[in-house]
């Protein structure tokens, strides 16, 4: 173990692991390789036309329709290869993530925030995600350590952070504030307020709506066209006839499912995901959780707060975020014109009414000797 993480000397291994076999894979695994086989399939019928129409090009169409199942397959067969070979290890000085010869590290006491993401059928598995705070401006850069399909991964944050596990670890099916640390005790909670919806989620909307649009257009020519052939001499049924409208229903279908998909993913999922969401204060830690994600911030990361107004008279808060041995703060989009996705759960809460209770908390550097008091 000592050669394969390069450990350095003295350093002590305190947990190793690695992601559970046999747990289905995240949904961008399966979607892309669909997608790109439903392609496959329109460009392989487009050459058949034209092979029976005695028609050029269609070697061209028959290998792009080779190119995109070599896609699909690669696809399906990437995560063997990247995922399940990974192997972790927590340290007493570094947390490590090892595929190969690939090692790569992140100092445990540089961790700024951590993300769990619950996965969506296996209970108690998800993906543990440690953050250090990164600066803004022309130094911005990020630095990322990702688990993926760990047993408990609360319980491993929990060791990261140098705390003893819960009894509740590992179980995602029951609030956050039962599985608190030992000891700790909330001092505010709440949860966002307004539309519950991001600008990034009504471009999405938007986009979604026009793609669908698009579809019914194109569905409608389509169709028309396919009636008309007719009278051109193509007969209802035909093979050539077959081949055209099989390949013009999957475009037909592709096109409107991508974009229903979009105002599912941008309106109906953001909403629900919104009234999921709560924001805990503790007396050592802020929490969110929003859906199956959750994010883990020590309270003495927080070096300010920041407020910008939102939709009917909310205001988001924004986190500034320091690290020891930090040349720069992070400043989690407090100074950009546009909010992060909400999706991505970053350090910000959005859309409050009452934000002085919870800005005095997050700012102040005695709250616990005022909670003693």
């Amino acid at each position: 173990m000592t050669k394969a993480f390069r450990l350095l000397p003295f350093e002590r291994v305190l947990w190793t692991g690695g992601p559970r076999a046999g747990v289905p894979r995240a949904r961008i695994w399966t979607l892309a390789p669909a997608a790109s086989l439903v392609m496959a399939a329109v460009a392989a019928l487009f050459a058949a036309l034209m092979r029976i129409a005695a028609l050029g090009g269609w070697q061209e169409s028959g290998l792009v329709a080779c190119y995109l199942a070599v896609f699909a397959i690669g696809g399906l067969l990437a995560p063997r290869y990247l995922l399940d070979p990974c192997e972790f290890a927590v340290t007493d000085r570094r947390v490590l993530w090892r595929r190969g010869r690939s090692v790569r590290s992140i100092e445990r006491h540089a961790i700024t925030y951590a993300r769990v993401r619950w996965h969506r059928s296996v209970p108690g598995v998800g993906s543990l995600e440690l953050v250090r705070a990164v600066p803004f401006g022309p130094l911005a850069r990020s630095q990322r350590l990702v688990m993926h399909d760990l047993p408990a991964p609360d319980r491993v944050l929990a060791i990261i952070r140098d705390v003893e596990p819960t009894e509740n670890a590992g179980d995602d099916q029951i609030s956050l504030t039962d599985r608190l640390d030992e000891g700790e005790q909330v001092l505010w909670g709440a949860g966002p307020e307004g539309f519950l919806l991001g600008w990034q989620d009504v471009l999405i909307t938007i986009g979604g709506a026009a793609v669908v649009l698009i579809g019914l257009r194109y569905g409608v020519l389509v169709g028309s066209i396919l009636m008309d052939l007719e009278e051109v001499g193509l007969a209802v049924g035909s093979m050539p006839w077959v081949f055209l409208f099989s390949a013009t229903m999957l475009t037909f279908a592709m096109i409107v499912g991508v974009g229903g998909a979009l105002v599912w993913y941008g309106l109906v999922r953001a909403r629900a995901q919104g009234r999921e969401t709560e924001y805990i204060v503790t007396d050592r830690r802020l929490l969110i959780r929003r859906g199956r994600t959750e994010l883990s911030l020590d309270r003495e990361r927080i070096f300010d707060v920041a407020e910008a107004p939102s939709w009917r008279g909310l205001r988001n808060v924004f986190l500034i975020l320091d690290g020891p041995g930090a040349r720069a703060l992070g400043d989690t989009g407090a100074l950009t014109g546009l909010t992060p996705p909400r999706d991505a759960v970053p350090p910000v809460l959005y859309e409050l009414r009452d934000t002085e209770r919870v800005r005095d908390l997050l700012s102040s550097r005695d709250a616990r000797d005022s909670l003693a008091a």
